[in-house]
């Protein structure tokens, strides 16, 4: 396996720990880390496929906060209880476009399979609404969107 791979004029370094490539890449203008499983990948597929996930990532922020929204709207509430016993520091309340303002993507990993490649994606928030957890958002090859829980 080579030690080092380009997606574009990315390096990504292949990490033994953890068995993937890792580069970094712009996602929602955010540097952000980029793992690349492509165990199942043949030749200049893997720049390619890369790309198209990392450009639809970028083009569908609505779709994926909104999947995020569906199964997490009560963190409204609960920053909110946390804000009124003083337990979360803020200026006041928060409302579901303050939660939707802070998500930023923490980390993209990309299983490189032609057709059949899916990935996911963490979601995390600044402020930190999620109280150091990550929404992790599974993303099949057909692109349906599915929020997979918080963890962290």
């Amino acid at each position: 396996m080579e030690k080092k791979m380009m997606v574009g004029a990315t390096e990504f370094t292949f990490d033994k720990s953890c068995g993937e490539y890792v580069g970094k890449l712009q996602v929602w203008g955010r540097e952000t880390d980029v793992y690349l499983d492509t165990e199942h990948a043949e030749g200049d597929e893997v720049d390619k496929i890369v790309s198209e996930k990392i450009n639809w990532i970028a083009r569908n922020k609505e779709k994926i906060v909104k999947a995020f929204m569906e199964e997490n709207d009560y963190c409204v509430d609960v920053v909110n209880e946390m804000i009124a016993c003083g337990d979360f520091k803020a200026d006041g309340p928060i409302s579901a476009d303050d939660l939707v303002n802070a998500l930023f993507v923490n980390n993209v990993t990309i299983w490189v399979k032609g057709a059949d490649t899916d990935f996911a994606l963490d979601l995390d928030a600044e402020p930190d609404y999620l109280f150091g957890h990550l929404a992790y958002m599974e993303i099949d090859s057909q692109y349906h969107v599915e929020c997979g829980g918080l963890n962290g």
